[in-house]
């Protein structure tokens, strides 16, 4: 009887090792299939030289979160210029500066082992002419503090255009623009509410959103239908920057047919009621679409106020042409050569940037910044980058308007954006 029961037992542990279970699936690939890391990393690929997950991330974060005006502000008694705080006269510390200065502190092992290609070495070169010939402006004025601050700043955004000049490669532009996009979208949503419900949204914690009412005062309102209406202004400083920045971009994502973005972005410039932003948005795509005859520049604008600050930095020039009167310091200099005329104190930097870099640093930090711009336009040209081409127009129409792309942590961001990509290498 023992033996009989002890082959039945046999027979059953048998049994059981060959039984197959069907094996079980976890929940989360089930319940959330998109969300494939490995799938999304592949499509962050931005170069062909495999770069660690950590720079992966800290670029796609400064592309998505550009636009995002926040920032810590170091108050003195220099920042103020008759009585009135100047913005420009107190040294920030932005949220996307910390991120660019993080991408580059992180990338110092991989820098170190890129041997640079030619064009990279131009930029190399002509960058570092350009930030020399700045120095003798960062103790010419009288507030020594933020010149060195501004000398550190444009070092800074020059040293991306650096980055993405090795790191971005031209074939894998793709992501770069998805990720621009997704950063259109949301401010030009903001901008968007701003504008149809006529103040602002959620605050200044919001991404560094302004606080907006027409009844505010120093808020730019516009005229819409015989009625003033308030400028839609998203995160940044101004509707025109709003305007001017997307005006560079929607462009992009016209030639590559990201059409949502392009679509809620086009939205936003018409509602930062910027006309310069019109014009070069118009010219670009006509660029885009026809070819760069048809860039045609309207010279239609006159702005007395852009005027006299044209006049006063002449005066500036004049007085000191070859260190300037302060790198950072146009607007602490400004009552001595002239206040724009008008109700209001008007104390902003002169609103362009060739003239504001004579003023500010001299004839010989112009010089080199053209040197920086047409070895650009060489690098374009020559490699058929008809994208870059029609953004650094762009940069140079809108530059002799207005002084953002020199100033601005926003407009800093696409100025060397651009040049880098100028400069990058060719997966060939």
């Amino acid at each position: 009887m023992g033996k009989f029961w002890g082959k039945i037992v046999e027979k059953n542990r048998k049994l059981r090792s060959r039984l197959v279970l069907p094996k079980t699936t976890p929940l989360s690939p089930q319940l959330l299939p998109k969300l494939n890391l490995n799938h999304i990393w592949r499509k962050l690929d931005f170069s062909t030289s495999k770069l660690p997950p950590i720079l992966i991330l800290l670029f796609s974060f400064i592309l998505v979160l550009f636009p995002n005006n926040l920032a810590k502000h170091f108050l003195s008694p220099q920042s103020y210029v008759l009585g009135v705080l100047v913005d420009y006269l107190s040294p920030a510390l932005y949220l996307t500066e910390i991120l660019v200065a993080l991408l580059l502190v992180f990338s110092w092992r991989q820098f170190l082992k890129q041997k640079l290609n030619q064009p990279q070495k131009i930029l190399l070169v002509t960058a570092g002419i350009f930030l020399v010939t700045l120095l003798p402006s960062v103790w010419s004025g009288s507030f020594d503090l933020i010149g060195l601050w501004r000398w550190a700043e444009l070092a800074l955004w020059l040293g991306f255009s650096l980055w993405v000049s090795i790191f971005i490669s031209k074939k894998n532009h793709r992501p770069l623009f998805l990720l621009l996009g997704m950063a259109v979208l949301w401010v030009s949503t903001l901008a968007l509410g701003q504008f149809f419900l006529q103040h602002s949204l959620f605050g200044y914690w919001f991404l560094g959103e302004p606080n907006l009412s027409p009844s505010l005062g120093g808020v730019t309102l516009g005229s819409l239908g015989g009625r003033e209406v308030l400028r839609a202004y998203g995160t940044f400083p101004h509707p025109n920057v709003l305007g001017g920045i997307l005006s560079v971009v929607l462009v992009w994502f016209a030639a590559r047919k990201i059409w949502l973005s392009f679509g809620v972005g086009l939205g936003a410039v018409v509602v930062s009621l910027s006309r310069t932003a019109g014009i070069s948005l118009a010219g670009g795509l006509t660029a885009a679409l026809t070819g760069f005859r048809s860039f045609i520049l309207w010279s239609d604008l006159s702005f007395s106020r852009r005027w006299e600050l044209l006049e006063s930095a002449g005066r500036m020039i004049s007085s000191s042409p070859l260190t300037g009167l302060g790198l950072g310091q146009f607007t602490r200099a400004l009552p001595d050569f002239g206040l724009p005329s008008g109700l209001s104190l008007f104390i902003q930097p002169v609103h362009n940037i060739f003239a504001l870099i004579a003023a500010e640093s001299g004839i010989l930090a112009l010089l080199a910044f053209l040197l920086l711009l047409t070895a650009a336009f060489r690098q374009t040209i020559r490699q058929k980058n008809r994208l870059m081409t029609i953004a650094l127009l762009q940069l140079v129409f809108l530059g002799f308007f207005d002084h953002y792309f020199y100033t601005l942590p926003q407009g800093l961001f696409l100025f060397s954006l651009i040049i880098g990509l100028s400069f990058s290498y060719s997966d060939k």
